[in-house]
């Protein structure tokens, strides 16, 4: 950036104050995939507004970011903590075979070889919510029948209750 750009103030789509020009910030963060809270350098300048404090990330900002970094090292993080969590009221092995995992791969992803996938990762966050109920809902799901899918009824919408009783309009 020339130092004519950092000088000059742009107006704020948000607010309609001159005042937008970059600027760097403590505790910034930006939504990048399923994360709605990444962290964001607090050196990095980023157009802002200094009245609203509205933040204009363009693509080349973004791209400065490394969010792409970021996010897999938290998906890594996630991941070994989830293991550990499970690891105590199941076998790595056995949790491999009911979630469909090759055999030893949560050691890789333990020992921080390999990217997780999003979905294992929050799959696995799901499951450390309360691990053995939750593993022994898994084991239940996996040996219940293609018939006795899903074992539950599943409860009308607030729709289709109106609609049953005739108050739909």
């Amino acid at each position: 950036m020339t130092r004519a750009s950092t000088d000059t103030l742009r107006r704020c789509i948000r607010c309609g104050a001159k005042a937008v020009k970059p600027r760097t910030g403590i505790g910034r963060t930006t939504r990048y995939r399923t994360m709605p809270c990444m962290p964001i350098p607090e050196n990095l300048l980023i157009p802002a507004c200094g009245r609203c404090q509205s933040e204009y990330l363009d693509a080349e900002t973004t791209a400065s970011l490394g969010l792409q970094d970021v996010y897999l090292k938290c998906l890594r993080t996630r991941v070994r903590i989830a293991i550990d969590i499970l690891s105590k009221h199941i076998s790595q092995r056995r949790l491999e075979q009911l979630t469909g995992m090759s055999q030893g791969y949560f050691s890789r992803l333990r020992a921080g070889s390999g990217n997780p996938s999003p979905e294992l990762v929050s799959h696995l966050g799901l499951l450390c919510q309360d691990p053995p109920t939750r593993l022994a809902e898994l084991e239940r799901f996996w040996a219940l029948p293609d018939k006795e899918w899903p074992p539950l009824p599943i409860p009308p919408t607030r729709c289709a209750r109106r609609a049953r009783k005739g108050r739909h309009k």
